[in-house]
């Protein structure tokens, strides 16, 4: 028998695997009115129905599906998951310094754009962390030189050429001039009218 004790009593608490869950409180009197007393037991009966989930990972979700539909989207979870690691950590989203309600919108809409064009990216550039490509691409800087003329100042890596292969345009040449990017410009926008025919 142990005294009501803020201490002694268990927290209530809404985690479903808060080992406090085995625990009951048996509140009692000799006379068996209310209780001063609280006796602390285990529950060895939720225990063992809980052991019947040992080895299983559940789910919970109110989509209306099969099973296996549900299986199916469960799978998928991972990337999402690594999207919004990826948005916390490579695109640092937070902490967000806005208050009204619609630049919050923004702010988060052009976090998920720049999401999705880097997931985009990386589809083109496979074989390299998310880590690995935003450092590359945070270092592909220029300077410029005189008026529209510029020089490459990152390093040039296997990396690199791999971006520069796959877009078809080079930026680690000696001078890159006005007149080279309006190619790129031009080049860009013909990509896009074949992608629409």
């Amino acid at each position: 028998m142990i005294e009501q004790s803020n201490k002694l009593i268990p927290n209530k608490r809404n985690n479903p695997n808060d080992p406090g869950r085995f625990i009951k409180e048996k509140h009692f009197t000799k006379e068996g009115e209310k209780a001063n007393q609280v006796q602390y037991l285990i529950d060895k009966e939720r225990i063992k129905k809980e052991e019947m989930f040992d080895g299983f990972y559940g789910i919970c979700t109110d989509l209306e599906a099969s099973p296996l539909e549900l299986i199916k989207i469960n799978k998928n979870r991972w990337e999402i998951e690594r999207c919004f690691r990826e948005m916390k950590t490579e695109f640092q989203v937070r902490p967000v310094y806005v208050r009204r309600e619609d630049r919050i919108k923004s702010h988060f809409l052009v976090c998920f754009l720049a999401l999705l064009v880097f997931r985009l990216f990386k589809q083109e550039i496979p074989g390299y962390s998310s880590y690995e490509l935003i450092k590359t691409l945070r270092q592909f800087n220029l300077a410029e030189i005189s008026a529209g003329d510029y020089i490459p100042i990152f390093q040039r890596t296997d990396l690199t050429d791999k971006i520069h292969d796959s877009f078809g345009f080079r930026l680690d040449r000696e001078l890159i001039t006005q007149k080279y990017f309006k190619k790129i410009y031009k080049q860009t926008k013909k990509e896009k009218k074949y992608a629409k025919n």
